[in-house]
Formats: C-alpha cells, structure tokens, sequence
C-alpha cells in the first residue's frame, strides 16, 4: 500500500543529511564568474551602503535585480564578510524551497509524495551544484515553488495568510530574477485552472490585490532603477545611451531576449539549440533523470487519451507549470544551464507522484526491479567516483572524511541486503551513495579544486598583510571577481601601465602587483626591484576536464599567475 511504501521518519533522516552536506559548503570558497562578482557586488553594496542603485566595480550595474545582493550585503553586516556569510541568504532560500516542495506535493497528493519530493529535489545534482556555485537561482526557486504552493491553498481553503504569502513570494521571485519569478506560478496556476475548468478562478477580483502586493515588493527596486537609469539617459550603459532600467527590467532582461530587443538574444547567441535544455535537465536532474521522463511520459499520455478531461488526474498545475516554462525557456537564442533550474521543484513531484503511485506499490513488477537494478547500478558508480575524489585526484583527504566515506560504503551495501521497506530496497542505496558522493565533494573535492583558482589565494594573502588601498593592482591578463571579493577592494589594471608603476613607487615604498607569465617576465626585465614573489597554479575551475582532474596530466593544463612584490623603479638607461 501507498501509506506503507515510505518511512517518513527514515525519508527525513535523509533530508536533513543533505541539509548538512549544504551547512559543509558554506565555507567553500566562491567560484568565479557569477558567483565571485555578485559577492563582491555585495561586499561593495555592504560598504557604500549604496542599496538602491546596484553598482559593480564603481560602474553602474543592470542585469540582474538586486535581491541576492541585498540580502548577502545584509547578512554582511551582521556576519562580516566571509564565504558563508554570502552563502547563507541562498542556503536559506534553498531550505524553502525544499519545503515548499513537500507542502506542494502534499496539498497535491499526500504526505508521501510530498516528503518524497522533497527528498529529490534535494538530492539532485542541480541542487547540490547551486548551493557552491551561488547564484540567484537559489532564491528564484525557493520563491517560486512557495508562491505555487500557498497560491494553490489559497484557492483551495481562502486561507488569507497563503493569499498574501504567495503574492509576497511572486514579488521576491521577481526580485531574484525578474519577470520569471511571476511567469512559473501563473503558467501553473493557469493549467490546473483550465483543467479543472474553473473558469471563475481567471476572474477573481483578489488577483488585483495580489499584484498591488507584487507592486509594493517591487517599489524599492522600481526607484533605484528609475533614480540610476531613467533619470539620466546621458549614461552609457553596455554600449547604448537612453536606456531605461525599468523597461530593462520589465521588458528587455527576460522577453527581449524572444523578440530580439536585448543584445543576449541576437548579438550574444551562443550556439545553444532548442534542445539544449533537454540534455541539460537530464544531468542536472540525475539520479532521478529516468524515473522522471518515464513519469513525464505516463503523464502526458494520460491526459491526451484522456482529451484532458477534468477529473483523471488530480491536477495539472505541476505538469503544465513544467512543459510551458520549459517551451518558453528554451525559445531564448541565448542558454545558460542553470536557467532551467527553476522548473526543478515541479519535476520532482511529478517524480514523486509517480515513483508512490506506480513503481513503489509493486515490489515483484518488471518495472520496480529494473528501477531497483539502476539504482543500486548507480550508487556503485557514485561510491567509486567518490572514491576516487577521497583518495586519488587531489591525494588522500582528510581522515575524518576517509572514515565519512568507508560508513558510507558501508551503509550503503547494508541497505543493499538488508534494507526491508518498499522504499529501502528501491533507493535507500542510491540515497547513501548519493550524500557519501557530495559529502565528498564539500568536504575534500571542492576545498582542494579551489586552491587552482589563484585570485582566492592571491585576494587572501593580500588581505592578510593589510595591504592598503591603491597598493595592489592586477597587470596584464584578466581581473577575476574573486580577486576583489577576498582582497576586499575593487581591482583595476596598473594605471599607465608599466609607466604608472613607476610613478607610484615614487611616492610609495612598495606596490603589490597580480599577473600572469608575460607580465611576469615584463616587469623583471624592465628592471623593478622584486621583493616577495609568490608563483601561483591556476585553472578556471568551473570548466572541469578529464586531464585536470588526473593528476598526471593536471601539470599540463595549469597556467601560472604571480602575486609580486615590487619595491622600487626601474633604472632607465640614457638611451
């Protein structure tokens, strides 16, 4: 039966694990590109106390709104400036999102489906990945499917509370990422609406309240979009003039990129095509990629032999919420994979539903024992992969993380024989392999690969030996984020080049230059005093390959930068 296939208390038992693997990565250092510039946007924002008009290296900033920035600068200033202090506003919204996930499926189904929910959405490799590489996406999610839910209940009880709640997250939604934030609930909305026929529910007069409730959330950003853009068409902003931030905001950021009134959607296309995403959420949805396209595929069918009448399924907010905003999504010339994280919450209880309803209930099926046979096919993949992160490709970790993964192997062939419960057979196993594998990952993998991204290094040491402002600059190659992020300033090149170095040493005992090889060499030769010189590896480690993983091949792919000391002029010769 349905009420016996899932111990909620085991199924809990594995959420606040993964919980923990996040609380793990709150201290990982941030990644570039993204995450490393809105980090030292939020530093930035947290100094100047400048919060109404976001700015970025000193330039005036319009692309993203500006909640993550609030939120990590406030938390700033109640935490100080560290790695987890900005990761905190996201590992929070992460926890609503998971949340409101299990009160969604729940309202939808039942507390199973609703718990089992939860447990895929966070042990999804998308979920694992966007609470290290923090974006906006965090936010965007957990607001998202939280509207969903309380707008849903509203409508089901009149629960004022969920009425107001689900409209304040529409507008936090849209303070993460825009327009977005508001086009997932009303696709849901709409779909279960249109199913059920509830024409009535198009009409409702509160939806004017709802968007007054959207309007007052936005009015802060609305002003200093107005006060920085609007205000001052002589600014140039990413090469135009007369550019209004709220028609960027409302119109080009996310639309524009269909019509072609935005630059990322003719000037930058990057090649990806329409079917881009669906390898994307493939990856990003794994371990649970073939359950959920088997679960898709039962639940398209069944509406259209059904001819979508009211009544065969118990709703179609999850379903059409998904394929509308995946259609709509991968319209856009310009893709990025993280975009579709948002529909992620939706897809893991349209699993759910179909892992309880289908496969749970029928232990001796085909179908069950092929399902049993993948996953356990899967954890021993994953066990062997985090083996290799534990022992192999940046040397042997740590011994508690040693012990951390032998349990884990441990627990995991124990469930494999001895696991009793409809669920326990099925994916418990998969379940252990799958937070051996990321416990891995924050407690070893991404600390060691962070030691390759030489501006976090090059940032902490001048940190460390307080190095004040207008004595560190960057010469030749590029300016990563995360050098302004942990040297705590914002970077520029040498001003003048070489020259301008040699101005400054007129008036400062020493100047602390970052660079690559050809600067490297340039400065030497042109005859600067080098006091301390520190020679850096460096990869960009958001583009992981084979050889650099193998340590082997590794030395073949760094590059090098150095963090230079120069103490005095050049001497000049006559001629």
């Amino acid at each position: 039966m349905i009420t016996e296939s899932i111990n909620i208390r085991q199924v809990l038992f594995f959420i606040i694990a993964l919980v923990a693997v996040f609380i793990c990565g709150l201290g990982v250092d941030v990644m570039d590109v993204d995450a490393s510039q809105y980090a030292s946007m939020s530093r930035l924002m947290h100094e100047t106390g400048n919060y109404l008009q976001v700015q970025d290296r000193d330039h005036d900033y319009l692309d993203k709104p500006p909640l993550l920035f609030w939120l990590s600068s406030f938390s700033f200033s109640i935490f100080g400036i560290s790695n987890w202090a900005y990761k905190l506003p996201s590992f929070l919204f992460g926890l609503l999102g998971i949340y409101s996930t299990y009160g969604l499926g729940k309202l939808l189904y039942n507390r199973q489906t609703g718990v089992l929910a939860a447990l895929i959405l966070a042990s999804s490799t998308a979920m694992f990945i966007i609470h290290n590489d923090i974006r906006t996406d965090t936010m965007l999610i957990g607001a998202v499917i939280f509207a969903v839910w309380q707008l849903l209940y509203w409508v089901k009880t009149k629960n004022t509370l969920s009425f107001v709640l689900g409209f304040a997250a529409i507008g936090v939604a849209m303070l993460a990422k825009g327009p977005l934030g508001l086009m997932l609930p009303l696709l849901a909305l709409s779909c279960d609406f249109a199913y059920k026929r509830q024409w009535r529910n198009f009409f409702r007069w509160q939806w004017l309240i709802g968007l007054l409730i959207v309007a007052v959330i936005l009015l802060p950003m609305c002003i200093g979009l107005y006060q920085q853009f609007d205000l001052h068409p002589e600014k140039t902003v990413n090469g135009k003039t007369g550019v209004s931030g709220l028609a960027f905001y409302f119109w080009t950021q996310s639309f524009g990129r269909l019509t072609g009134d935005s630059d990322w959607g003719t000037k930058f296309d990057n090649g990806a095509g329409p079917f881009f995403f669906v390898h994307t959420f493939l990856w990003a949805f794994l371990p649970w990629a073939v359950p959920f396209v088997f679960a898709l595929g039962k639940t398209i069918v069944v509406f259209f032999r059904s001819r979508f009448r009211a009544g065969i399924m118990n709703e179609a907010a999850t379903i059409g919420g998904f394929v509308l905003t995946f259609i709509a999504l991968s319209a856009s010339k310009y893709k990025l994979p993280h975009y579709i994280y948002v529909t992620l919450p939706l897809a893991s209880i349209i699993t759910a539903r179909y892992l309880v309803q289908d496969v749970l209930p029928g232990t001796k099926s085909l179908v069950f024992r092929s399902y049993r046979l993948l996953f356990h096919f899967t954890a021993v993949l994953l066990l062997a992969a985090a083996g290799l992160v534990v022992f192999y490709i940046f040397g042997l970790a740590s011994v508690p993380v040693i012990i951390l993964y032998a349990a884990g192997v441990i627990v995991c062939f124990f469930c494999f024989f001895r696991a009793q419960s409809p669920a326990g057979k099925l994916f418990y196993p998969l379940l252990v392999a799958v937070i051996t594998t990321y416990f891995a990952g924050n407690l070893h993998f991404y600390p060691k690969l962070m030691e390759y991204q030489s501006s976090n290094v090059a940032g902490k040491i001048i940190e460390e030996k307080k190095i004040p402002e207008g004595s560190f600059f960057a010469y030749n190659g590029d300016i990563e984020f995360s050098l302004d992020f942990y040297s705590r300033r914002v970077m520029s090149y040498v001003p003048e080049g070489l020259h301008g170095l040699g101005n400054l040493l007129k008036t400062k005992n020493e100047v602390w230059i970052y660079t690559d090889e050809a600067g490297e060499k340039e400065i030497r030769e042109k005859g600067f005093l080098i006091g301390e010189s520190r020679k850096l590896d460096h990869y960009g480690v958001q583009n992981l390959s084979i050889p650099f993983l193998n340590p082997k091949t590794r030395p073949e792919k760094l590059r090098v930068r150095y963090l230079l000391q120069v103490k005095a002029q050049p001497q000049i010769s006559a001629d």
